[in-house]
């Protein structure tokens, strides 16, 4: 190639380089402009929810209700045998709205996981407090027997979908197994108890179940609240999650 060629080659491949830096440089001022756009019409940037965490919303909200509730069914402070009333606004609001409502944030950052556990359990919590709502009727028309059958079905169910968190949870961390681990033994002395009368030993049992529950739920909860950028100490929770083996010269299979 004659070296007039050359020059001619290395002058055009300038040239393109220099095109094709002005059309990326409009393309950024484009972006930089949309974004810009977008920020003054919604209030918000396009990535404002990255930073969110709703997850100690949500299990503070389980925990709360669950503890107040377990103290009741446990007979501590006041009768096993009282009518668990006065936890319903709690159970209404705190355990059922504003878990729900922390569970539909964990939807929108994609942690399915999250969601399920905090919609389902805020659905379970809104549910039991709508049965002690008179004008509901919910619990009328029931002779004793009857009522604590209904009960015990009601709580069944609820125990298998504990248990089925609980074998869905062996990736997560071991707080988190633990949770729904004691959880389910509360469901199950809960329902052992409602399918024989009421017995208030399996509810005493279920209540001190509870209690530790709750317990580890505040605990997970202050563990994803307390981070390495908020605060000057962590809460361990010893991840179960599965890490890909790396892959070296030593340790592949031919």
């Amino acid at each position: 190639m004659a070296a007039a060629d050359r020059v001619e080659l290395g002058t055009m491949y300038e040239l393109k380089n220099r095109q094709n830096l002005a059309a990326y440089e409009r393309f950024v001022q484009f972006e930089q402009l949309m974004n810009n756009y977008s920020i003054k019409k919604t209030g918000t940037s396009p990535n404002s929810g990255a930073g969110s965490n709703p997850t100690p919303l949500g299990l503070c909200g389980f925990a709360y209700t669950t503890f107040v509730l377990s103290m009741y069914n446990a007979g501590a402070t006041v009768p096993a045998s009282a009518s668990p009333g006065v936890v319903m606004g709690a159970a209404l609001f705190y355990g059922g709205l504003i878990q729900l409502l922390a569970g539909l944030l964990e939807f929108r950052l994609g942690n399915n996981f999250g969601a399920l556990a905090f919609c389902s359990y805020g659905g379970f919590w809104m549910g039991v407090a709508s049965l002690y709502i008179s004008s509901f009727g919910f619990l009328t028309g029931y002779d004793p027997t009857t009522l604590n059958n209904a009960l015990g079905v009601y709580f069944l169910g609820w125990t298998i979908f504990t248990v089925a968190m609980f074998i869905s949870s062996h990736r997560t961390n071991l707080v988190l197994v633990s949770l729904f681990f004691f959880l389910s033994i509360t469901f199950i002395l809960l329902t052992a108890s409602k399918f024989q009368n009421g017995d208030l030993k399996l509810q005493r049992a279920g209540g001190a179940f509870g209690i530790l529950t709750a317990s580890i739920a505040w605990y997970a909860a202050f563990a994803s609240l307390l981070t390495k950028s908020t605060s000057r100490f962590t809460l361990p929770v010893y991840s179960l999650a599965y890490v890909e083996p790396e892959v070296t010269v030593h340790n592949m299979q031919l």
